[in-house]
């Protein structure tokens, strides 16, 4: 009975302390830490509404609880505002990157209202304006307008929340988010129409209507925008030069197709054929205990080649014995010649235990050996066979 008890005992603890270890309280009184930055961009505000709030995420044993606000103020245009926010996780460095990115967060939106308003509407009718109409498609033509802006971690989301050059809510123009702030917006336009002669007086209207933006935001060289037509995948991708003043068309079909490619060459094969048989990237073969087979083999732009992840996989194939993994490096023979090779942090392959590596990469660039690599060491022939998209690897 003891020794039953004992795993149960420990099973409870570990459990008690697994719960504990995911529960995260947020206390900090947002308005009080962030009291001058509030008046800097807010101008005169009054806290309507301040409670707690509590959150369990299912099915994960994660807790918390959190503080939420909404205060009023008045913007530049005089329009009476209300901004929500909470002292919530939304970035791991603390409080002033989490209340930074809740404020970029709404001055997206209100950059989002201001285009609307200012440029759209010159050209588009209410009912066509918005995500809502998008994404319903309730009008035979909408548009809506997408924001975005660059991951550059804690300093710059905090940067927001300065009470001398941050952020200012009560007078923020989209041209301050584009030009100061490495923000940008998209647009994306939706139509059922299918008469050629008005698809062609609907672009020159979007035309027009970017011409406008790009003098509104004054930053912009290439602007892109989207038009779907009808079906999913059909419509135009373009492009406007505003140093020319000119926009490129062409279809969503030719637009997808070039997302294939980097420089000229596929970003991803599907499939490896290794002596004459093909095996298919990330398939299950049972036979050959195989879970996920390869994983990717991905076009890098550094060493202008494919690169085979889980590459040892390909090298079982060909008959050569991978070593068991062992604190991220595979080991294998080849004739006379023993390669090592350490998989993470950054890719590096030694030959005979020489000190000197014959390759060196960063995995987040490339990753995985490259064809020529993947050819020295394992007595095969590589090459690309670009019509069946495949890696083709041959014994020697």
């Amino acid at each position: 009975m003891r020794k039953r008890f004992v795993p149960l005992l420990l099973g409870c603890l570990m459990l008690v302390l697994l719960l504990s270890g995911c529960t995260e309280h947020y206390k900090t009184n947002y308005i009080k830490k962030f009291g001058a930055y509030l008046n800097y961009s807010l101008g005169p505000y009054e806290v309507l509404e301040e409670e707690q709030f509590h959150w369990r995420a299912n099915p994960l044993p994660v807790k918390g609880s959190g503080y939420r606000w909404v205060v009023a103020f008045s913007d530049n245009r005089g329009i009476q505002r209300e901004f929500e926010f909470r002292n919530y996780g939304y970035t791991q460095g603390g409080d002033k990157p989490n209340f930074g990115y809740a404020v970029m967060d709404y001055a997206l939106g209100l950059g989002e209202e201001q285009i609307n308003l200012d440029v759209l509407s010159k050209y588009f009718k209410p009912e066509e304006i918005g995500l809502h109409e998008y994404e319903t498609n309730a009008a035979q033509t909408s548009v809506a307008v997408f924001s975005e802006y660059p991951s550059k971690g804690n300093d710059y989301f905090a940067s927001f929340v300065d009470p001398k050059k941050g952020l200012q809510l009560k007078s923020i123009h989209p041209k301050q988010l584009v030009n100061d702030w490495g923000t940008s917006y998209k647009f994306k336009f939706f139509t059922l129409i299918d008469d050629e002669e008005q698809i062609r007086e609907l672009l020159a209207k979007i035309e027009q209507t970017l011409r406008d933006y790009a003098k509104y935001v004054d930053n912009y060289d290439l602007l892109p925008v989207e038009v779907e037509v009808g079906e999913y995948g059909h419509g135009y991708y373009g492009t406007y030069d505003k140093e020319r003043d000119s926009f490129t068309w062409i279809t969503m079909e030719e637009y997808h197709e070039s997302l294939r490619y980097i420089e000229g060459h596929l970003k991803e094969l599907g499939s490896v054929i290794v002596n004459g048989k093909e095996y298919e990237v990330r398939k299950h073969y049972k036979e050959e205990n195989k879970y996920v087979f390869v994983h990717q083999v991905k076009y890098c732009t550094t060493t202008q080649q494919y690169h085979i992840d889980d590459f040892e996989d390909v090298l079982a194939l060909l008959g050569i014995e991978v070593s068991s993994q062992d604190q991220g490096n595979y080991k294998w023979k080849v004739g006379s010649d023993t390669y090592l090779v350490s998989k993470y942090g950054g890719w590096t392959l030694k030959k005979n235990g020489k000190k000197k590596n014959l390759l060196q990469y960063h995995a987040h660039k490339c990753g995985g050996l490259s064809q020529s690599d993947f050819e020295m060491v394992s007595n095969s022939t590589v090459h690309i066979d670009e019509e069946k998209e495949a890696l083709v690897v041959t014994s020697r």
